[in-house]
């Protein structure tokens, strides 16, 4: 499957990134970066929310759309619309946002570029088949050059720009002030127990608001309490037991930040930062999830900054045999990740079909 190919292309390029062909590889980083891009040009009714999307190009002058989505995604699809029926404009501009702003930022504060594109390909399938909330995602991101020279007013205007395309982008705010902040071992440790501690209040509340009659109250809980269903493999999963599965491997994680790399945590102030960021998404998680495993997305703000962060891991470790092991496992762990991604939505990602043969049927996300 291509997008298998894709992965294990940039995994081998990652491993040669760590084994002396970092100066190489700066050089032509632009390149996947170009394929991506174009994947996510040209595609035509692959992905999820197409119709949706579609349709509100299609209508765009009816006013329920400004209602229902965010000024700034419908304005652009307003502006196109205006002068063109090609709605492979409006996903051209999208990409564009996405694409120069992850190349910029990860050109800048990854210290293994190839690596970090492996894991963001292998999480989030590198954005081809983006929605809206991944262009907000990308802008948060870019925000994250303002965070680290500390100059508040310009990360404000790119949260408020990330806003105008998807309102949860507003839940980004307190990264500014989490950048700077230096946490225990039992802190860290700490915050985590607590956020397990509330995840089960949250969902014992809700199971017993759904027992008792409360009317409307009562109605809203049973179905929170149950929409972990609508994600799962097993339509007998809960929230709770989503989020379980979910946290073990950050769990892990910290677990391995807090025994082992804790004095990188100390002396990297960039490290710091980003440690900072991805536990508050973590927590974010886990607290979240058994309320709405579809709002616990919103802890994904925090949690990007995951493919920044584990190169570190990486070049931590001063033999290459032992980088090589420890990429290994992270190359097997993000096809595992990559592997649930696309059987999810399987059949809204393949076949790839593009705009130069549209007569290809597909099914309709």
């Amino acid at each position: 499957m291509y997008l298998y190919l894709i992965y294990f292309i940039i995994a081998l390029l990652a491993f040669f990134e760590i084994n002396g062909g970092s100066s190489l590889l700066k050089k032509v980083l632009v390149v996947p970066f170009l394929i991506l891009f174009v994947l996510a040009s040209i595609r035509w009714e692959r992905g999820t929310d197409w119709l949706s999307y579609i349709t509100l190009f299609e209508n765009v002058d009816n006013v329920f759309y400004l209602l229902a989505f965010e000024p700034g995604f419908y304005y652009l699809n307003y502006i196109v619309a205006s002068f063109s029926d090609n709605y492979t404009i409006v996903l051209l501009l999208q990409a564009i946002i996405i694409y120069v702003l992850h190349f910029y930022v990860i050109k800048k504060y990854s210290i293994s570029p190839f690596v970090t594109l492996m894991i963001w390909f292998g999480f989030y399938i590198g954005s081809i088949f983006f929605v809206r909330f991944h262009v907000a995602l990308a802008i948060t991101l870019f925000s994250f050059i303002f965070i680290v020279d500390r100059k508040f007013w310009k990360f404000f205007i790119c949260v408020l720009v990330a806003f105008c395309f998807h309102r949860s982008a507003i839940l980004f705010i307190p990264a500014y002030f989490l950048f700077d902040k230096t946490f225990t071992r039992r802190q860290l440790l700490l915050g985590m127990v607590v956020s397990f501690f509330l995840s089960a209040l949250f969902e014992i509340g809700l199971n017993f608001l759904g027992q008792i009659n409360l009317g409307i109250i009562s109605e809203k809980a049973s179905t929170y309490a149950e929409v972990g269903s609508e994600y799962a493999e097993e339509p007998t999963r809960s929230a709770f037991q989503i989020m379980l599965i979910g946290s073990s491997y950050r769990v892990l994680l910290l677990l391995l930040i807090v025994g082992f790399y804790y004095d990188l945590y100390k002396e990297n102030v960039t490290f710091r930062g980003l440690l900072n960021i991805y536990f508050v998404g973590m927590c974010l998680f886990i607290i979240v999830t058994p309320v709405s495993v579809s709002v616990a997305r919103m802890s994904q703000y925090y949690e990007y900054f995951q493919f920044l962060m584990i190169p570190y891991f990486i070049l931590r470790f001063e033999y290459r045999s032992n980088r090589n092991l420890v990429l290994l496992c992270i190359m097997l762990f993000y096809l595992m990740r990559l592997k649930s991604n696309v059987s999810f939505y399987e059949d809204l990602y393949v076949p790839y079909k593009t705009i130069f043969n549209k007569e290809l049927p597909v099914e309709i996300g």
